[in-house]
């Protein structure tokens, strides 16, 4: 078979055409950038050529609006013809769309300006219903953006769900990791027994508590709270939990060890945070307790009579927030039977629905009447009734204790 080459005639067909192909899929078939600009284009000339009617209709209308009227109307059809005719071009089947619905609308919209002396002004009335024709493609197309706003929203918060879940395993991985750097046990020693718990507020928590072997058997005890809460507060936690831990052994005297702690945080603590903590050390063969206190809730003791006393020293600068602070060591005696209560204000300060505090008496309550079991039961007594104290209120920060029991039989 031999080709056939395009004449020019072709060609010159082609060449004419080409462009309006391209036009015609850019405006209706992709409905590229300019397409929206293009569809309102069509409707405010609709819009103004329908209002053009009632316009001409007006009795005595000056000549030159009259002609001003004409001349916009030949503008208005030279328009919906461009744009009739790309329709044309654009439609898979010509034949089809130019004797559907909306291609005879569209051709006896314009046709009554193309008869010579025929007067088909009442067709122009057609062109309302190109206006409800055009106002449902804007329907259509604005339906069709809130669809696909709607999938891409539906979309996006799948991501967000996911990404959730992924950090809220990753959070229950680090809750799990905090928790299993607590001491569960406290360490062997004849006539010594403890027992400890830590509930955080949020996933993470910023208390801790901590037993560290010393030399010569002696035993220290740590219960701490850092400022805030959630990743920061677990964070900072760790980091004064270890420079605390290595300094104890440096330095047995508990105010001289809280000292270097506390200039070891202040070197690095970017977020400004701080923790208040109690630090005590317990010599097991004698019940002597040495201890120093920078701004925690001072400890309650419970003697074996039943009695229950605040220690002294209370008060101190809380570690992390100055250079150079100073913190004195006390000592106490215990006695066979002796219970050490340290806790943080999450205890104290839990809340009811009615907003009240749990409060330090409600403690001292529980520590008297039910301070003779093991320290086990008392922390499992103490947080009970702060639960049942609270109800439905939130937990408000994190809630921890430790009981020593020294001397028992």
């Amino acid at each position: 078979m031999v080709a056939v080459m395009p004449g020019p005639i072709q060609r010159a067909a082609a060449a004419i055409t080409a462009p309006v192909h391209a036009l015609a899929d850019l405006l209706l078939v992709r409905r590229g950038p300019y397409a929206r600009a293009f569809d309102n284009l069509i409707l405010g000339l609709i819009i103004f050529s329908v209002a053009s009617i009632g316009l001409e209709s007006i009795p005595g209308l000056p000549d030159w609006a009259a002609q001003a009227l004409h001349i916009a109307e030949i503008v208005v059809v030279a328009v919906f013809t461009f744009e009739y005719l790309l329709r044309i071009v654009a439609a898979p089947n010509k034949l089809a769309f130019i004797f559907s619905y909306q291609g005879l609308i569209d051709l006896l919209a314009i046709a009554p300006f193309y008869l010579v002396g025929v007067d088909a002004r009442w067709l122009r009335a057609l062109r309302l219903l190109r206006l409800l024709r055009l106002l449902k493609l804007q329907t259509h197309i604005l339906e069709s953006v809130v669809e696909q706003r709607t999938r891409e929203l539906a979309e996006k918060n799948a991501a967000l769900e996911e990404a959730q879940a992924q950090l809220k395993a990753e959070l229950e991985v680090a809750r799990s990791l905090q928790l299993a750097i607590l001491p569960s046990s406290f360490p062997a020693r004849p006539g010594c027994e403890a027992a400890a718990r830590m509930i955080p507020a949020t996933t993470m928590g910023g208390d801790f508590y901590d037993y560290i072997e010393l030399p010569d058997g002696q035993i220290g005890l740590v219960i701490a709270d850092v400022s805030g809460h959630g990743v920061p507060a677990a964070f900072f936690m760790a980091v004064a939990r270890t420079n605390l831990r290595e300094l104890a052994a440096h330095h047995p005297d508990p105010g001289e060890c809280l000292a270097r702690t506390n200039d070891a945080l202040c070197a690095q603590n970017p977020l400004d945070l701080f923790v208040t903590v109690f630090y005590c050390v317990l010599d097991p063969q004698t019940g002597r307790l040495r201890y120093a206190n920078g701004g925690h809730n001072p400890p309650y003791v419970r003697r074996a009579a039943g009695g229950v006393e605040t220690l002294s020293g209370a008060g101190g600068l809380v570690l992390g927030a100055m250079v150079g602070a100073k913190f004195p060591t006390h000592s106490v005696q215990l006695l066979a039977g002796d219970r050490l209560v340290l806790y943080t204000d999450g205890v104290t300060e839990a809340f009811n629905p009615a907003e009240q505090l749990y409060g330090a008496q409600r403690l001292v309550d529980e520590v008297h009447v039910h301070g003779g079991g093991t320290p086990a039961a008392l922390v499992e007594r103490i947080c009970q009734s702060v639960t049942d104290f609270a109800d439905t209120a939130p937990q408000s920060d994190d809630i921890t204790l430790a009981v020593l029991t020294w001397g028992a039989p």
